[in-house]
């Protein structure tokens, strides 16, 4: 990780990402629709263009999945119902993806701690998105899912952390926790109080989870490069 720290291109492009993921945050809180428009449609192929300028084998499985999550992030900002559910599908596509690639770099995959992993998190996940059952509507199916394909993703987390040794465990895991925090969030606005707060946070933990996964998947080249 110091090689990349020190990687002049490195730097400038992450403090690019970190500046318009800080504006995003602010103009969701203050509701600027045309801006947070023009932020989020550019928000993740800043991330893809600081993958491939940082990344030596650029995976184009990674590649296509930033490109789900760019799709995602502009539908999502409609309040049209049926845009939400495309967007939730492209989001899908992204999640699906990126277990595929967690599992392909998983060296020790045991199958019971990922079992046991992914209840800790299913459980919970699974009662509180079933409270928003009536305001989710037709898009409570693709959350379900959603809320399923993040409980496997907790368990390879949780599985790597304890199995492997390396830092980038420690990446995907943190990234795991805000992509959890989303949903719980969600909930409470859904269910219980909506608090304008709470929509740029979930923008700033959003942003925070893909970047935490770019590193990891990062790192986890940077392992396979070595000889």
């Amino acid at each position: 990780m110091k090689e990349y720290l020190n990687n002049w291109s490195f730097k400038v492009v992450s403090s690019i990402y970190l500046v318009v993921v800080l504006l995003l945050v602010f103009v969701v809180f203050f509701d600027f629709k045309t801006i947070e428009f023009i932020l989020k449609s550019i928000s993740i192929p800043v991330l893809l263009l600081l993958y491939v300028i940082t990344s030596v084998r650029k995976n184009k499985l990674y590649l296509f999945a930033l490109f789900s999550a760019a799709v995602s992030n502009i539908l999502f900002i409609s309040t049209d119902s049926d845009w939400l559910n495309y967007g939730l599908f492209a989001f899908l596509i992204y999640r699906i993806i990126t277990i595929i690639l967690v599992i392909k770099a998983s060296t020790k995959l045991s199958f019971f701690t990922v079992g046991i992993g992914s209840v800790f998190f299913l459980f919970p996940l699974l009662y509180f998105i079933v409270l928003t059952q009536d305001s989710l509507g037709q898009s409570f199916l693709v959350a379900i899912i959603n809320v399923v394909l993040v409980s496997i993703l907790g368990g390879l987390s949780l599985s790597n952390y304890l199995m492997e040794e390396g830092f980038k465990h420690t990446w995907l895991l943190i990234s795991t926790f805000l992509y959890t925090i989303i949903v719980f969030l969600f909930v409470i606005q859904k269910y219980y109080v909506f608090i304008p707060i709470f929509q740029p946070i979930r923008v700033l933990v959003l942003m925070s989870a893909h970047y935490f996964f770019y590193l990891y998947i990062l790192m986890t080249e940077q392992q396979l490069d070595k000889p």
